[in-house]
């Protein structure tokens, strides 16, 4: 496994989960971190996308993340900015040395292709999301032997299913989760996890401040298993 400071960090998504983890990632001494996203800073924006200020409004999202990192003292070297959407066109350019992807974008069909790419690369994934005040956080070894997302969830859900930007966001718990899903990236990246958060799925909810952990095994016939092991063979 790689240290910290030899690991890189592909941060798709710098919004509400995104900024925050993108700050605690490079704060904590990530190697490299890659921020992918190809929208603007919104006004709307500010009150949870923490890197943001007003000034921004108007500009690449990840162009202003990438300022605003260098302007709390993470050297320019570890921070790329690029202004693209995760997908089939960028993602073997962007994966190719990376250690971990960390999902925290809003669009569901980007997760799964995220679960997807990451597993059939061999490259480990954690891919983490929050509506209203329900947040989950959910790891994908780099090893194929646990589960992965599509194993839970099968499927995206249909078009009229509520996403962030219908049902809203509260601001505290995208940092709470994106802080979490740092923890679990680290965990994974450097392999030192003695307590087992990066083998498990983490349900925040208004139950309680701390999530609850959920154990959970691959699912017979999920095709992206399947097909991370045709290629491994």
């Amino acid at each position: 496994m790689a240290t910290l400071a030899d690991s890189t960090f592909v941060v798709v998504g710098a919004g509400g989960l995104g900024s925050p983890l993108a700050l605690t990632l490079a704060l904590a001494g990530a190697g490299r971190v890659v921020l992918v996203d190809d929208d603007v800073v919104d006004v709307s924006n500010l009150p949870r996308q923490i890197l943001y200020r007003t000034a921004d409004v108007g500009r690449p999202k990840v162009v202003a993340a990438r300022a605003a990192l260098v302007r709390r003292g993470v050297a320019a070297a570890r921070v790329e900015a690029v202004r693209t959407r995760f997908d089939e066109a960028s993602a073997a350019a962007l994966l190719h040395d990376a250690t971990v992807v960390c999902d925290g974008s809003d669009d569901a069909a980007t997760k799964f292709f995220v679960n997807d790419v990451a597993r059939a690369r061999g490259v480990a994934a954690v891919i983490a999301g929050v509506v209203r005040d329900r947040g989950n956080v959910f790891p994908v070894g780099a090893d194929g032997g646990g589960a992965c997302y599509r194993c839970l969830f099968e499927a995206p859900p249909a078009d009229d299913a509520p996403t962030c930007a219908d049902a809203g966001v509260l601001g505290p718990r995208c940092g709470q989760v994106a802080a979490w899903q740092a923890r679990v990236a680290i965990a994974l990246a450097t392999g030192d996890d003695p307590d087992g958060i990066a083998r498990r799925v983490w349900i925040f909810d208004e139950a309680g401040d701390a999530p609850r952990a959920l154990e959970l095994r691959r699912r017979p016939g999920c095709p992206t298993c399947a097909q991370a092991r045709e290629e491994a063979a």
